[in-house]
């Protein structure tokens, strides 16, 4: 099975699926007024160091994107994904050492007609995508909910929210709000939560193959395995990508290919249970003829 992060982050790189998540958490959330674009996002580095013990250290966000104004010029952000399967208790502080490591990136001077200057910084918003379908993330969510801080004293720490996506816990009007690729995801995660049979919704699929191998890493299911192939198939025939079409034919052949296997280990081990009885019994009659138990035993290649 492929790993959980990778299968994630792959598909959550392209551009049209980033910011359909950033949007959709922008409306979830009430904030109606700004919108990301897919054209106006720029990929960031993902590494930044620090020092920990005298040693110089790195650490590495899932996948990070600047988010620009239309003509390119001035940055509105970095927009930071975060991906976790399980809940992390102390995920606010990663977070905070993330967006510290890209902060402290931007301190660093630039040399400009001659003159050192140093950039006025861009604010740094992290999401955390919670793909869990058992239990809701903690409401305990800050940097102080997960420190032992006096009540007296807490108005002198800083503190900072940790924005979790619980996807699988989306109402139904939620799920629509997404637009690209995410929302098939999105609806896995809910169906799952639900306890509902498996049921994909019509449309159109750009990244099929990614998508495709988050299904199997969520899930294990056999059947997004043979997807894969089928709808690497269509991608070569110029035909557009249904979920529906190529999903629903693979999972037929996948239920053939099974039935198939099924049968064919079906007859492998009764044929061998059946050697093996046939062969117990000539043990038994052999001493019963006077032969050693362990002569018989040799000669029939049981063991005793």
């Amino acid at each position: 099975m492929p790993d959980k992060d990778i299968a994630e982050k792959s598909l959550e790189w392209f551009n049209d699926v980033f910011a359909d998540i950033v949007n959709a958490w922008f409306m979830v959330n009430d904030v109606e007024d700004f919108t990301v674009m897919p054209e106006d996002l720029q990929d960031a580095r993902t590494r930044t160091a620090y020092k920990s013990g005298g040693e110089l250290r790195e650490q590495e966000r899932d996948v990070v994107k600047l988010w620009r104004t239309r003509r390119g010029k001035a940055i509105i952000c970095l927009l930071g994904l975060e991906n976790q399967t399980s809940i992390d208790t102390y995920m606010a502080l990663r977070v905070l050492g993330y967006d510290g490591g890209d902060y402290r990136l931007q301190l660093a001077p630039v040399m400009e007609n001659g003159k050192s200057r140093k950039k006025k910084p861009h604010p740094v918003l992290t999401l955390a995508l919670y793909f869990g379908t058992k239990r809701r993330w903690p409401k305990r969510r800050s940097v102080l909910d997960r420190l032992n801080v006096p009540l007296e004293l807490r108005r002198f720490f800083s503190d900072t929210p940790l924005n979790v996506f619980e996807l699988a816990f989306l109402t139904k009007e939620q799920e629509k709000l997404f637009k690209s690729d995410f929302r098939y995801v999105v609806h896995l995660l809910r169906q799952e939560r639900m306890g509902e049979k498996f049921d994909m919704p019509p449309g159109e699929v750009r990244h099929a193959v990614e998508l495709m191998e988050l299904f199997f890493s969520l899930t294990g299911d056999v059947k997004f395995r043979s997807a894969i192939k089928k709808a690497q198939d269509m991608e070569k025939k110029g035909e557009p990508l249904s979920m529906r079409s190529f999903l629903t034919e693979a999972m037929d052949e996948g239920i053939a290919i099974g039935e198939a296997r099924g049968r064919n280990e079906g007859i492998a081990i009764g044929e061998t249970r059946g050697e093996e009885r046939a062969r117990r019994s000539i043990m038994e009659r052999l001493i019963a003829g006077g032969i050693s138990p362990q002569q018989a035993a040799a000669f029939t290649g049981l063991n005793l």
